[in-house]
């Protein structure tokens, strides 16, 4: 059975780092995410939604709900309230279905692009699956810590 070190791994070591980079990179997301809502001075749920039109374009607030996993009703509430914030508009699309779109100036897209420009950098190649997806776990995680030190 091979030796691990710090550059080689077992297989185990690298299955075993999966779970746990994961776990870790969803509790700094999470953080990142309340982090980021809390610079622009939205809700969570709202930034969410908000994230969404801004990365994905225009859409019906049904799909928005499905995306955003929560529910239509809430999601009402939340494309209303950025509508009265002037972050986000209904308008009808080109099959007659009300779309939700983002305002193009929402304060929301620069800090999302900063994030993409901080994230980029800071990503490094493996040459196994399982370790190139246990690294790329362990980058999200520093760099969500990068990341919320400067936004907090």
């Amino acid at each position: 059975m091979p030796h691990a070190n710090a550059e080689h791994p077992t297989d185990i070591d690298v299955l075993e780092a999966v779970p746990r980079e994961t776990a870790a990179l969803l509790t700094q997301a999470h953080r990142l995410v309340t982090a980021l809502a809390l610079r622009t001075g939205l809700a969570v749920p709202e930034f969410r939604c908000l994230a969404l039109l801004c990365r994905r374009g225009p859409m019906p607030a049904r799909e928005l709900a499905a995306q955003a996993a929560l529910d239509e009703d809430t999601v009402t509430g939340i494309v209303d309230r950025l509508e009265q914030h002037g972050l986000a508009l209904r308008r009808p699309g080109a099959d007659g279905r009300v779309l939700v779109h983002a305002d193009p100036r929402a304060r929301l897209c620069p800090a999302l692009r900063e994030l993409r420009e901080t994230w980029y950098p800071l990503l490094r190649r493996h040459d196994d699956d399982l370790g190139l997806v246990a690294g790329l776990l362990a980058d999200g995680r520093r760099l969500s810590d990068l990341v919320v030190g400067i936004v907090s």
